[in-house]
């Protein structure tokens, strides 16, 4: 039979287990939510481009690079919207490619 020291330490090792991979499936849980988010709001600004030219003066012209000129400001928001969610997919994408190789190297 174990001694009572080596009970204690099981247990704290287990609960160290299972907190570890708690904190991990909520960061499985953030990473995927926050790329879920990304996707559905490049859908949406996609979805949106054709809509632009109804707010416009003139006659709708279907080019986009056209309607960006005419409209400078929602341009320019609408790239700064698509590089940010450009950045972060390409952030998070990194680190899960980081993490992945690290335990490679553990293995």
């Amino acid at each position: 039979m174990r001694s009572i020291d080596d009970q204690m330490q099981e247990i704290l090792r287990r609960k160290e287990i299972y907190q570890a991979m708690k904190a991990l499936r909520q960061k499985m849980l953030l990473e995927t939510a926050v790329c879920d988010g990304c996707g559905a709001l490049l859908i949406a600004v996609i979805a949106f481009l054709p809509r632009l030219n109804d707010f416009t003066d003139q006659a709708p012209i279907r080019q986009y690079g056209s309607m960006v000129l005419k409209m400078p400001s929602l341009g320019y928001v609408l790239i700064a919207l698509l590089a940010f969610i450009l950045g972060v997919a390409v952030t998070l994408l990194c680190q899960h490619w980081k993490k992945r190789k690290e335990k490679e190297r553990e293995l």
